[in-house]
């Protein structure tokens, strides 16, 4: 495999911009997953052939460059001197064991100090212009073919929930109907895209919304203009996310691997801000 793989590039300076992560917090994930790929081992076969990029870290780190930096299987397997159907498998591999491992989930695991303040957001993300029913993924808000997730933070910014990707013509609302209910104690802040949704939960904090007939006061102007400056938190940790460019740029894989994508990166973020 040449001198391309993790023990070779990880304290190289290039290794935090290929990957998304440090090496610290790379060394960590090799720690987490160890034992779950040590199962995985056990159930491979012995007479079966060896991995063509190696073991657990060069699998972990063939993730990563692909979520990071959105490469084509075809580059990748250039780079690290195999074939597009090795680095295929090698995705295949890693990506279910990261998810079961490090990828949020669905359910909100919350303490009473973070159910002070839940932050709820939804996310786009363009993709190739589908085949079929293309309406169905045509977003207005875009202009464009897009899939959507809801992303639940606590103040502090972990993540604590990640729903099941949808449609772009979906609605934000229909995801958080669609999806885990919140805590009846928790106190979350939306935007607007959750108008009506403070009659399931009461303890649900939204703009003031202005009409024709009935322009905003002096003091719902400051409360809007306060509760956006107080959820621009969420926007910064989803900007985290999209910093592995697989969720920031055309999605180029079949749709119903997005929610897995979008929970494991979900995980790393946490990850790396010490969640």
């Amino acid at each position: 495999m040449g001198h391309f793989n993790a023990s070779n590039l990880i304290n190289k300076p290039q290794f935090h911009r290929l990957t998304g992560v440090k090496s610290d917090t790379f060394i960590k994930m090799v720690k987490i997953l160890t034992p779950f790929w040590e199962r995985q081992l056990l159930k491979k076969k012995l007479s079966g052939r060896p991995y063509g990029v190696g073991e657990l870290d060069d699998h972990l780190l063939v993730l990563l460059i692909i979520y990071r930096c959105h490469i084509t299987q075809d580059f990748l397997g250039l780079i690290f001197g195999v074939n597009k159907t090795c680095i295929c498998r090698t995705q295949q591999r890693i990506e279910p064991i990261a998810r079961k491992v490090l990828g949020v989930k669905r359910s909100i695991k919350i303490n009473k100090h973070e159910a002070e303040a839940l932050l709820i957001d939804a996310t786009e993300q363009t993709v190739e212009r589908p085949k079929k029913r293309q309406e169905l993924y045509y977003s207005g808000k875009k202009k464009r073919h897009t899939i959507k997730a809801e992303i639940i933070t606590t103040e502090k910014g972990r993540i604590v929930s990640v729903s099941k990707s949808s449609p772009g013509t979906v609605h934000d609302i229909t995801i958080r109907r669609q999806g885990t209910p919140l805590p009846k104690e928790a106190r979350a802040y939306a935007d607007r895209g959750y108008q009506g949704y403070q009659e399931e939960h009461k303890n649900l904090e939204i703009p003031y919304k202005s009409s024709k007939n009935k322009p905003l006061t002096k003091e719902e102007k400051e409360y809007n203009h306060a509760l956006s400056s107080f959820r621009v938190r969420i926007e910064h940790t989803i900007g985290k996310i999209k910093n592995f460019k697989i969720l920031s740029e055309r999605y180029r894989y079949a749709k119903n691997t997005h929610s897995a994508k979008m929970a494991v990166v979900a995980g790393i973020v946490n990850l790396i801000a010490g969640f």
